[in-house]
């Protein structure tokens, strides 16, 4: 499992919902352009507002995601309307993986927050967690959500036995080690 590649998939139920929802919004600019060019009333931030939600639609639907892990890092690709992102993360940067729970506050601050997974893809969300050097070489705490499926997950297992855990151990180790870099 060395060199393992896992794609997102498309499930019908959610490619149906998103497609009412790209229809809907789709309804709403044409109607907005015919308020405009037929009843002469010209609303731009309706219109622009409108046609930025659409836009957005449209790129969470077709974007897709690839997650390859290999000897020394894992990578993650988004290939979407706005071209292709890659983000190498390496296992030794990585403090853990755990199952994404929603929260008003974490006692975590993540300096950046990347979101890896389709919205069309029925899979549970987990959450990477990792350090990488930010600006001026500071090191800062970030994450990815991601999709991984089951065959990913047991492959991070293997390759990182103590890194695939619960959230509030992986909130105590990073915190722990924040603590022992500290300055005195």
């Amino acid at each position: 499992m060395e060199n393992l590649v896992v794609r997102s998939e498309a499930d019908r139920k959610n490619l149906i919902i998103m497609a009412i929802a790209v229809t809907a919004f789709a309804a709403l600019v044409i109607f907005s352009l015919y308020k405009w060019f037929v009843l002469g009333i010209f609303q731009p931030l309706e219109l622009m507002a409108e046609a930025l939600v659409l836009l957005v639609l449209i790129e969470r639907m077709s974007a897709r995601y690839t997650y390859a892990m290999d000897k020394k890092v894992i990578r993650l690709t988004k290939y979407g309307l706005l071209g292709k992102i890659t983000h190498e993360v390496p296992y030794r940067d990585i403090f853990g993986v755990y199952r994404y729970k929603p929260q008003l506050i974490s006692v975590l601050k993540f300096r950046r927050t990347y979101r890896f997974n389709s919205a069309l893809d029925r899979r549970d969300v987990w959450t990477l967690v990792y350090t990488a050097p930010g600006f001026r070489g500071k090191m800062e705490n970030r994450r990815f959500y991601l999709k991984p499926g089951d065959q990913l997950l047991a492959a991070l297992r293997a390759k990182l036995p103590e890194k695939v855990m619960p959230e509030e151990q992986i909130i105590k180790d990073v915190l722990t080690k924040a603590e022992k870099q500290e300055p005195r």
